[in-house]
């Protein structure tokens, strides 16, 4: 049913409207930034839901600036659409549970140059809620609670640069607060997930 889509058309429009911005904002710094368009998926879980493992699969897409800073180190701010969440390890077991969170995620990097191919990166990750389901066997509903629109996470990471200006992205994140502290009589709950994707670079390579 329309009405269970789970990426509303509202919110997909607030992305686009983002991303529109972003990319005249871009057009105007393009003599000092590089672009970068990052796509992937993540391996999540949610620690305090009473489930272990990376189970949950997600899918990432960005898109963001560079700008170098002193020799090898350089900042980069980017926008991501990300989905996040947890699930039981197989749709046969007892109690089957899934459930999906979108979040814009808007993350702040610092990255050091350590090798030609390598960089090691360090992030904090603002991360706004924009849509959550939860499948308890049934298909997708709206939860009976809600969970914080604003959550932060710690973003270490590393890249490896095959080509000079693509990537592969390994990043580990976890909330640095809990997501939930509006339900009540319940246990603290943080995001908990590895991303592996894939960035380009565009515009003029910053020099060391």
């Amino acid at each position: 049913m329309l009405s269970h889509r789970f990426i509303s058309i509202k919110t997909q429009l607030k992305f686009i409207l983002i991303v529109g911005a972003f990319l005249m904002s871009y057009q105007t710094l393009a003599q000092s930034f590089r672009g970068i368009i990052t796509s992937g998926a993540n391996a999540c879980q949610i620690d305090g839901d009473n489930l272990s493992g990376f189970h949950k699969p997600g899918y990432m897409f960005g898109i963001g600036v560079e700008r170098s800073l002193y020799k090898h180190w350089s900042v980069l701010l980017g926008i991501e659409f990300m989905e996040k969440g947890s699930r039981t390890s197989s749709k046969d077991s007892v109690l089957y549970f899934k459930w999906k969170m979108q979040y814009i995620d808007i993350p702040l990097v610092l990255s050091f140059k350590a090798h030609q191919r390598f960089r090691f990166q360090l992030g904090i990750t603002p991360s706004v809620l924009v849509n959550e389901k939860i499948d308890i066997g049934y298909g997708y509903q709206t939860p009976p609670f809600k969970d914080d629109a604003f959550n932060v996470l710690i973003a270490p990471a590393v890249e490896f640069f095959p080509l000079d200006n693509v990537s592969l992205l390994l990043r580990y994140q976890y909330s640095m607060i809990r997501f939930n502290s509006q339900v009540p009589n319940t246990i603290p709950k943080f995001h908990n997930l590895i991303t592996v994707g894939l960035r380009f670079y565009f515009g003029e390579k910053n020099e060391d």
